[in-house]
């Protein structure tokens, strides 16, 4: 998130920047001829000056590198003043930050170099010195919205959780247009555990006219992180309602369903989201599957284009209605794939070759199992066939 936007650099070169070059003009005018060493310093500022407010930033530097600063006469404080400007419009905030601050030291007044050092110490995460110089910009720092909401950011960043709150309300009541401020007392206010708080301003958040669907996403998830899913499925209900072919929407409400335990609500909803993007296909099945509609699971498993994550997913599937011949017809295609490599994979073929009877490769498939979560259920199953080879034609696997 840009915490200043352009509209700032502008309100504050149009007012610094115009302060400083009329400044310059009423100088010009009242020089006479035998100041002509002031004159061309200050010359050289308010070109300098000019070429800020016109946007020209690296040919401002160079202008200012010819100023004399040992010259008497100079206003040193603000030399410090344009050089920092145009090291901060070109993001170089280091060195911005220096020059404010000497700016502020030789006695430059305007606290509108107050908000541009605290911009320049936001950028270093020094928020202590953004703190500091946003207050010292006195009323200056109360009319932005992005001030305030660095101002914000700044504060909670060093544990000053109420100044923060406090500065997010007062830009939602000076800047009422700018949803960023309700967003954030939303986070924050659920990071606190002030859940009904949050919920009130949520539903302030929610109810614009201008608020988006992602706007409607981010408030759930918040929601989510702080477990208030039966808050987050209603909300996400009324996203549906309002933007019902939104991806992202729809994905939402099927995890806050999924995490009501309504697997089966989930799947549907993840379905409708496949039917635009097909990475949630795989998904759909498996829920499908868990919720006990196998058919519907095996239906979207077929359109699955990922052939590894498709094949894992069918053999799930068939164990799970028992079909032991479909399994060990895809023997070739698992081998071809790679997957035969996976002990559980070899293991459920094993099983597969056990319920049909086909003892000699079930056991083929057991030899060299290693994993430790999978030699017990082997241990078992070696015997379930020497047991059956032992009664012979009265075994029922």
């Amino acid at each position: 998130m840009r915490l200043l936007p352009s509209a700032i650099a502008v309100w504050i070169a149009g007012g610094l920047l115009a302060v400083l070059t009329s400044q310059v003009a009423t100088a010009d005018d009242r020089k006479s001829d035998d100041d002509e060493t002031e004159q061309a310093e200050i010359d050289l500022l308010g070109l300098a000056a000019r070429m800020l407010h016109d946007g020209h930033h690296r040919r401002a530097l160079t202008v200012l590198k010819d100023v004399n600063l040992n010259d008497p006469e100079l206003d040193v404080a603000r030399f410090y003043t344009l050089r920092g400007l145009a090291y901060a419009e070109l993001h170089d905030f280091p060195k911005a930050r220096a020059d404010f601050e000497k700016a502020i030291a030789k006695g430059q007044k305007d606290p509108a170099v107050n908000v541009y050092l605290a911009q320049a110490c936001f950028s270093q995460k020094d928020y202590k010195c953004t703190l500091a110089a946003i207050a010292r910009a006195g009323s200056k720092g109360r009319d932005s919205a992005g001030v305030l909401l660095m101002k914000a950011e700044a504060a909670w960043s060093v544990g000053r959780k109420g100044d923060s709150l406090a500065a997010l309300e007062l830009g939602e009541k000076r800047f009422a247009a700018n949803p960023e401020f309700q967003r954030l007392q939303i986070f924050h206010l659920i990071e606190l555990g002030l859940y009904q708080t949050a919920i009130s301003v949520s539903d302030r958040y929610v109810a614009r006219t201008e608020a988006k669907a992602e706007d409607y996403v981010a408030v759930a998830e918040a929601l989510r992180g702080a477990r208030q899913f039966k808050r987050a499925q209603l909300l996400m209900e009324a996203a549906k309602l309002r933007f019902p072919e939104d991806e992202n929407v729809t994905v939402q409400l099927a995890h806050c369903y999924l995490e009501d335990g309504k697997k089966f609500a989930s799947a549907m909803l993840f379905e409708d989201a496949a039917r635009r993007n097909e990475k949630y296909t795989l998904e759909a099945a498996e829920l499908y599957k868990e919720a006990g509609v196998l058919y519907r699971a095996s239906w979207l498993n077929g359109r699955v284009s990922d052939q590894t994550a498709k094949s894992k997913q069918r053999l799930s599937l068939l164990l799970e209605s028992e079909d032991f011949e479909g399994i060990t017809a895809m023997v070739g295609k698992l081998t071809r794939l790679g997957l035969m490599k996976d002990e559980p994979v070899r293991y459920a073929v094993a099983y597969a070759y056990y319920k049909t009877s086909r003892f000699a490769d079930a056991e083929s498939q057991l030899k060299g199992l290693t994993d430790p979560q999978l030699f017990e259920s082997a241990l078992q199953l070696r015997k379930a066939i020497a047991g059956c080879r032992e009664v012979g034609w009265e075994c029922v696997p």
